[in-house]
């Protein structure tokens, strides 16, 4: 099976550091992994190849020697047969509970749209997007991950990880067992309810349990893509994973804290040769950029591949 996704110009470069990185990558993988599908999106494709099933992590590090990926999935649910084409062919045994935080949903982002390589207020043909990110925003959408995690723990006894997306939002994850795991859309739903649009029977104050003592305090609702929750047949990035929308990196984030920094976040290193396709000052977490259409600057890595995956520009050249 096929799904249809949206693609970036990329270039050989790109593909040849995400090949090196997967040589020795460190994936975690559940126990369980021989229960998973796995899918990715290969570098030359509009679609995800789905439907795939690896018994240990050395079957999965081989195929991606061959196969490499611009994504990289595995299922949150548990079947008999991952392998299987059809769906219901699988034998659903179960799923991990899921959430979605996206900074687009939780922060005023300013989109910088550019046409023939200036900024412009109206669409064209061939226009370029580009959505500015802000520590501030990341912080801020950091926090709601770390509420729901408190949420679920507090309020259902469950405990969950944060991982960071790659890109510009989180995933909070329950691995789910026994009933938690045979929750239905219905019963995900109700949870998704509960965390974002919480409506107590009874007013308290700072002191009591639930929402009642976190509306008192000032604490409200947090804003997730319910899809993501109420299915339980999603995908999810594998952390460790490279996300190929911003070319930094899957992974728990431990601490309380979370510091968005692209040359920090990303598993390359070296500089670049980038190609600018647009005239405009950036300004990016790590500092400002100035960017001349046609123009080709020096930049380390890190954001030369962050700004090329984002469709500002290309790489030409790269060194260590």
């Amino acid at each position: 099976m096929l799904i249809s996704t949206s693609r970036r110009e990329l270039n050989k470069i790109i593909y040849t550091l995400f090949k090196e990185y997967y040589e020795n990558a460190i994936l975690e993988l559940p126990n369980d992994m021989e229960l998973r599908e796995f899918a990715y999106q290969p570098f030359d494709a509009e679609t995800y190849v789905r439907h795939l099933s690896f018994t240990n992590p050395d079957e999965l590090k081989l195929f991606l020697r061959e196969k490499v990926p611009l994504h990289l999935y595995y299922s949150s649910a548990r079947y008999q047969l991952p392998q299987a084409k059809n769906m219901e062919e699988k034998g659903w045994l179960g799923s991990d509970l899921l959430f979605d935080l996206d900074a687009d949903e939780i922060c005023d982002l300013r989109v910088k749209r550019f046409c023939d390589g200036v900024e412009a207020l109206m669409q064209c043909e061939n226009s370029i997007e580009y959505v500015e990110l802000t520590k501030d925003c990341m912080e801020n959408v950091f926090g709601k991950a770390l509420l729901i995690k408190d949420i679920l723990k507090e309020d259902f006894g469950m405990d969950a990880k944060i991982y960071f997306s790659g890109n510009r939002g989180f995933h909070v994850r329950v691995e789910c067992h026994g009933d938690c795991a045979l929750l239905d859309s219905e019963d995900r739903k109700d949870i998704a309810d509960y965390i974002s649009d919480p409506s107590p029977p009874y007013e308290g104050d700072v002191n009591s349990p639930g929402w009642v003592g976190r509306l008192a305090r000032g604490l409200k609702g947090v804003r997730i893509d319910q899809q993501v929750t109420v299915d339980p047949k999603r995908l999810v990035r594998i952390p460790g994973s490279i996300n190929g929308k911003a070319g930094l990196k899957v992974y728990e984030v431990k601490g309380d804290t979370f510091d968005f920094n692209i040359q920090s976040l990303s598993p390359f290193k070296g500089y670049v040769a980038f190609l600018s396709y647009v005239t405009y000052s950036l300004q990016l977490p790590d500092g400002k950029i100035d960017l001349k259409k046609d123009t080709v600057v020096k930049l380390p890595a890190e954001l030369g591949i962050y700004l090329s995956l984002k469709g500002l520009g290309v790489i030409k050249a790269y060194v260590r």
